[in-house]
């Protein structure tokens, strides 16, 4: 098969390196096998300078712990793979994209995502605990400081390896910019809701992952402190970043929190969160609860 482009050749080229019976499925678009223990079919398709590569474990969010687990596993798949949910049949599925820089750049990329794959496919498939997931490796040498430095995001130092940045989206809160132990994470907060507001909750997952299956790079997460849950959007980057995958992450977050902060404002309200969820066929935990009860004979 020939291509005119060169990103495009550059992409084909390292998938053939990376996975097994790499297959046309259309203009830029590849279905391929990788295998780590287990064989998985992975979708992958090129779309401005990115390569999206998709796994669909078909595991179907059925309750809101089910969500909390998908949103608790994007806190720590590694790969920059993420769990995501689909639109239309309410599927997770794990994606991730690619910057294609040059081809050595995305063939280490591609293998640094198989381990998140694995991951996130064993996780779902069991609707299992998070836990199950193998501590990331740990990053040596990487200066963060040095990194930014050399973006054109004008960044404020916090603390050892800890950086906010000014976004590129009107009210949004500053961005987020730590070195952890598997890379560098760039976050940034969408909404604080009470643990008490159960449909706001559940809908702010809903909506969260279901965005993580539209945008770019981001992947959505939730975090609890005393009485509340933070949720918002994280980009996950190799432990040694280029500079244009710094650059793609904040961009990313900026689109992210446009797209988004509105309609997450308007979750915060739990009558309008429990009209999201029954649009989106989604019971809310209190129905569910309801429904086990009336099943066992307690109500």
């Amino acid at each position: 098969m020939t291509y005119t482009s060169e990103t495009g050749e550059t992409a084909y080229r390292a998938l053939n390196q990376f996975a097994d019976e790499v297959e046309s499925d259309g203009p830029w678009r590849w279905k391929c096998v990788v295998r780590n223990g287990v064989r998985l079919p992975i979708t992958a398709s090129l779309e401005e300078g990115f390569l999206q590569l998709t796994c669909f474990p078909g595991r179907r969010h059925r309750s809101a712990t089910a969500l909390d687990n998908g949103l608790r596993c994007n806190n720590m798949l590694s790969g920059g793979v993420r769990v995501a949910l689909d639109s239309s049949s309410r599927v997770f599925h794990l994606r991730t994209e690619i910057a294609v820089v040059e081809e050595k750049q995305l063939l280490d990329r591609l293998h640094w995502t198989l381990g998140g794959f694995h991951e996130g496919y064993h996780l779902l498939k069991s609707g299992g605990s998070p836990g199950i997931i193998v501590a990331p490796t740990a990053a040596h040498g990487t200066n963060l400081s040095e990194l930014l430095r050399e973006t054109s995001w004008p960044c404020t130092e916090r603390g050892p390896d800890d950086f906010s940045v000014e976004l590129d989206a009107c009210s949004a809160p500053p961005a987020s910019i730590r070195m952890i132990a598997s890379g560098v994470v760039l976050s940034v907060e969408m909404a604080r809701v009470s643990m008490s507001a159960d449909a706001s909750r559940q809908a702010m997952a809903v909506f969260l992952l279901t965005a993580s299956s539209a945008l770019r790079l981001v992947r959505a997460f939730a975090e609890q402190a005393d009485v509340q849950k933070t949720f918002g959007f994280k980009v996950f980057l190799p432990p040694e970043p280029l500079t244009e995958e710094i650059e793609h992450g904040l961009a990313a977050l900026s689109i992210a929190y446009q797209m988004c902060a509105h309609e997450a404002s308007v979750l915060l309200d739990e009558a309008a969160a429990r009209c999201y969820l029954a649009a989106r066929n989604t019971p809310t935990q209190a129905i569910t609860n309801q429904r086990r009860r009336t099943h066992y004979g307690k109500a």
